[in-house]
């Protein structure tokens, strides 16, 4: 576009707005007023997010600026060198102008801009061309792919040698149990890059399960039963056992699931039935759900808990083994509706699932995301996603997702969803168990 002469420009546009025979009664004729009312940018075919985005306009005495409302950006790969910007004025101007570096032109309503360049200002002569204002045009589109999973390595060996792993976090610190089958030692970090020394766990059941110790969300200690007892400790190295009072006797307290909604979930055994039930910390007392069928897994299964889209509190049971050693294809979901709780099977023939054990999921970015699991084939899983809340599970989308070079499948990884991001720590393979932490964020996450 050439450059043209202000005065030109200015008795153009007059003429423009002279003639014109918009009658809206949105324009008012107050000959000093060069205030701009409202700015958007028309839809295009290619990037129809154009129309949706919302600008403000700030003015101040003389100057003003037009920029995305709160700050925020256009989808990624949005186009700003082609845009059809659209104005509305509190009064009818004289004359509108742009700058864009160094063209100017008539503001017609059909004119294509580069938003690109910067600065882009927008002048605005009021009708007794006298009185005028400047505007700075601001506009963004994301960089950086939102879809896309930003994966940092932060340590390829925490501990030495590497063991079965469940690592926690409570306060501040990571808790990295560990165990050789015989004992059960523990390490902390801060920030899961640099581990301390290894201490011993005293107190526990030499045949505890370490990958089903909990934090209690009442006490904030961490917890876990087996027998007919609860194993208490503030500081994960020192526990304590007290017995807990089951309604029916004998029992025998088979898996602890969680801590959901105030409670301490586990499934116990008594009179030959299976029992879903609940330890309230804050009282002492436990609660019998309902009995579950024999195929209910009491090992190697994944937990989650979150907040479903109904509003309820939500906690999911996904595959493992059941007391005779076959692997699950179910999925449990556990909803708190008002003061009942309900138990569902989500894997209806409908909505049936390859049997997987071992498996971890984590609710992040809206969607319940499942990481690695040994299906009944004895093959190890990949990352799968799940946006039905469990219902069922597709493969994740491996070109966003970037796998680390020194990365193998695995299964028993430990997963803490913290400050919008993902830890991934350990595991095991057929062979091996790993001691590496991954850090993984997607990146429209905080944005």
């Amino acid at each position: 576009m050439k450059q043209l002469h202000y005065s030109f420009l200015l008795f153009i546009f007059f003429i423009l707005f002279a003639c014109s025979k918009n009658t809206s009664t949105s324009v008012t004729y107050d000959v000093t007023d060069a205030t701009v009312r409202s700015f958007a940018l028309a839809a295009q075919d290619s990037f129809p997010g154009l129309g949706a985005a919302v600008f403000e306009v700030d003015d101040r005495l003389d100057t003003g600026l037009i920029a995305p409302k709160d700050g925020d950006s256009l989808l990624y790969g949005t186009s700003l060198h082609r845009v059809v910007p659209k104005v509305t004025f509190n009064s009818r101007p004289s004359a509108a102008i742009y700058y864009v570096g160094d063209t100017s032109f008539i503001y017609t309503g059909y004119d294509t801009i580069d938003l690109t360049q910067s600065p882009v200002y927008l002048r605005v002569y009021a009708a007794n061309r006298k009185d005028e204002k400047y505007y700075r045009i601001e506009a963004y589109a994301h960089s950086i792919d939102p879809y896309l999973y930003h994966i940092d390595t932060l340590q390829t060996q925490m501990v030495s040698p590497a063991r079965t792993t469940h690592v926690l976090h409570k306060n501040g610190m990571f808790y990295a149990f560990l165990t050789d089958g015989y004992t059960v030692r523990l390490t902390q970090s801060a920030d899961a890059a640099s581990w301390s020394e290894e201490q011993a766990v005293t107190g526990l059941p030499a045949h505890a399960v370490i990958r089903q110790i909990v934090v209690d969300s009442v006490s904030s200690d961490f917890c876990y039963l087996a027998d007919q007892n609860l194993y208490r400790s503030k500081d994960g190295l020192t526990w304590t056992a007290a017995s807990i009072p089951f309604p029916q006797t004998p029992f025998n307290i088979e898996a602890t699931l969680f801590a959901f909604a105030n409670r301490l979930w586990f499934a116990a055994t008594a009179s030959e039935d299976t029992f879903l039930a609940n330890y309230d910390t804050d009282n002492g007392q436990v609660e019998i759900i309902q009995a579950v069928p024999s195929d209910f897994p009491v090992s190697d299964f994944a937990t989650a808990v979150f907040r479903s889209v109904s509003g309820f509190p939500t906690a999911l049971i996904l595959g493992g083994f059941d007391h005779d050693g076959q692997m699950s294809a179910n999925c449990w979901s556990l909803e708190k509706t008002n003061n009942a709780f309900r138990l569902l099977n989500l894997h209806t023939s409908h909505y049936a699932q390859p049997a997987i054990a071992g498996a971890t999921l984590v609710n992040y970015a809206n969607r319940l995301i499942r990481f690695g699991g040994l299906s009944r084939d004895g093959n190890l899983n990949g990352v799968y996603e799940s946006y039905s809340e469990g219902l069922t599970f597709v493969p994740a989308d491996t070109t966003h997702l970037p796998v680390p070079k020194d990365f193998a499948p695995r299964y028993r990884q430990s997963a803490i969803v913290l400050n919008d991001c993902i830890y991934l720590i350990g595991g095991q393979d057929h062979t091996k168990h790993y001691a590496d932490v991954y850090r993984v964020r997607l990146n429209s996450i905080g944005w």
